[in-house]
């Protein structure tokens, strides 16, 4: 998501199995409250078979289970600088059967800068039900949002006048705000000895409106889709298969911006996006130390665009398929000794552009442009010492792109996507965690660290736009370093946070004749907490 405006893409993300990702291939995983979160896995790169096939990896939430039977329940209030705060109200109910979880929470600020005041409510709620061989749970998110938009600056006042909003923005106070609601419904069920079948099926509704300095921007969509895959395990074999189908209906509208009001319409467009994939995953363990798994994943993509009005009389109207995408995956891991693996893995991915990239200027769709696609190899190790004092997670990697995917900007509300050839990603990325007493000692004292650190050259193999020719050139908008350092020492009721961040400089043009120099970032928290022993309540103070 590095080099696409103001958004994330080329990753998919799933809450509960339900996708948070829309049918243009954007993720914004920050409208979710950290409350509506019990785990989180990341599968780095394409190298997950059963999530589709994108080059950025997966990012798998999952809501919060209740850890004890009966009634627990939290309220949460936050202040801070600039008008910050947070409240938030949480509860879970587990019984024999049937668990329940939910709550609903409300984030705010003025802003540092000028026109950035923000606030955002929501609610989520979990229901599952345990049978003898089904279990469904149904899972609900609603997101209500309003963000006032400062843009960005020139370089003198981003050094010297960092709370100013751009000038053009604040006058026309530009803001963004929408109503999000997704809800799903997930049932596993075991059909026989080793089989398992999982269907999830899900719907979603979105109604973005953004004020700009040079139009207005009102969309609506409306998604649904399913999700079936069944599990066979056999003897050292396990294999799993099944289909992904995702519809969506999108209608977008741009208006006059005028002095306080919307102004007249521009245009009014219609778009249906559909995605289907098929995947299959087999895990084989040819010995006890050793698990091997292969598997593919085939991809579908069809747009259609029906332009009901515009005021030049330009009509947008047609339609798009891509060829499908065949998504090969490989990996091992091998147990050395004790808790320690080794592991290596092969996999392609693709990214196809969105509508808006397909757009060319003038309004017609490119149908020359093509999907990013890549392979990821990496090799690494992983572990921890005996007694769990020490884990880590080491990786070297490489990704080769080829039709790389890049935004250009045609004038300030015009953006095109343009193949830009071909690309390598190398790097390594480090993770360690430390901790002096595991175990039952950390409830009392214990002193723990965790550090991560990455390395990454990206550089253009082959590149020419406009005769221009950024062969050997480094990628812009990528560190090249990032460091992450987190120090907490714990003693009976009180938890002291100290983290550290590093970020690297990285290039802000294609020609590399402009960089942006690294950034540190130093945080602190002090935390104390108890437990009230003959009320089922406790009380939890910090300050950072």
């Amino acid at each position: 998501g590095s080099r696409t405006p103001y958004n994330a893409n080329r990753i998919r993300a799933y809450l509960d199995d339900i996708p948070l990702t829309s049918g243009d291939g954007i993720s914004t995983l920050e409208d979710l409250d950290p409350a509506s979160i019990g785990t989180i896995e990341i599968l780095k790169g394409p190298s997950s078979a059963l999530y589709g096939s994108g080059l950025g990896g997966i990012v798998k939430l999952s809501t919060p289970y209740p850890e004890k039977t009966g009634f627990s329940a939290r309220i949460e209030g936050k202040a801070g600088s600039f008008g910050s705060g947070k409240l938030g109200l949480t509860g879970a109910r587990k019984m024999n059967s049937l668990a329940l979880s939910g709550g609903v929470t409300r984030t705010f600020t003025e802003g540092y800068r000028q026109n950035s005041r923000y606030t955002r409510n929501n609610l989520f709620l979990n229901t599952r039900y345990f049978g003898e061989k089904t279990s469904l749970s149904v899972t609900l998110s609603l997101i209500d949002l309003l963000a006032m938009i400062p843009s960005s600056l020139h370089e003198d006042d981003f050094r010297n006048r960092p709370e100013k909003a751009a000038e053009n923005w604040l006058t026309a106070k530009g803001f963004e705000s929408y109503t999000k609601a997704l809800i799903g419904t997930r049932i596993e069920s075991e059909i026989g000895r080793g089989v398992r079948n999982t269907l999830v099926v899900f719907g979603s509704y979105n109604d973005p409106y953004e004020l700009r300095p040079f139009n207005v921007l009102d969309e609506r969509s409306v998604s649904t889709g399913f999700r079936e895959y069944l599990e066979l395990e056999l003897s050292g074999l396990r294999i799993s298969t099944g289909i992904e189908y995702f519809h969506e209906w999108f209608n977008w509208k741009i208006f006059e911006t005028m002095v306080d009001r919307q102004g007249n319409m521009f245009s009014d467009n219609d778009e249906i996006r559909r995605y289907g994939n098929f995947f299959i995953l087999a895990q084989w363990r040819p010995a006890e130390a050793v698990l091997i798994d292969a598997g593919f994943n085939i991809n579908g993509l069809q747009y259609s665009l029906v332009t009901r009005y515009r005021i030049d009389s330009l009509d947008q109207s047609g339609s798009y398929t891509y060829d499908p995408v065949l998504s090969p995956r490989l990996g091992i891991s091998i147990r050395l000794t004790g808790d320690h693996h080794l592991y290596a893995s092969a996999g392609h991915g693709f990214s196809a552009p969105s509508l808006e990239e397909t757009l060319l200027p003038e309004g017609t769709i490119n149908t020359g442009l093509e999907p990013e696609t890549g392979w990821n190899l990496e090799i690494g190790s992983r572990g921890r010492s005996t007694g769990g004092r020490i884990t880590y997670d080491a990786t070297l990697y490489t990704v080769v792109l080829d039709n790389l995917l890049v935004t250009e900007r045609v004038t300030e509300d015009i953006f095109t996507g343009i193949n830009a050839g071909k690309a390598l990603n190398t790097g390594a990325e480090f993770w360690t965690r430390f901790s002096l007493f595991p175990g039952e000692a950390e409830d009392w004292f214990n002193t723990g660290l965790m550090a991560g650190y990455t390395v990454s050259m990206n550089r253009f193999l082959e590149f020419v736009d406009d005769g221009i020719d950024y062969s050997g050139k480094n990628l812009p908008g990528i560190p090249v370093h990032r460091l992450n350092t987190l120090i907490n020492v714990r003693f009976g009721a009180l938890d002291l946070f100290l983290q550290y961040q590093f970020t690297g400089r990285q290039w802000m043009d294609d020609a590399n004749e402009h960089v942006y120099g690294g950034y540190h970032l130093f945080h602190s928290r002090i935390e104390w907490k108890h437990d009230l022993r003959e009320l089922p309540f406790g009380i939890r103070i910090h300050a950072g």
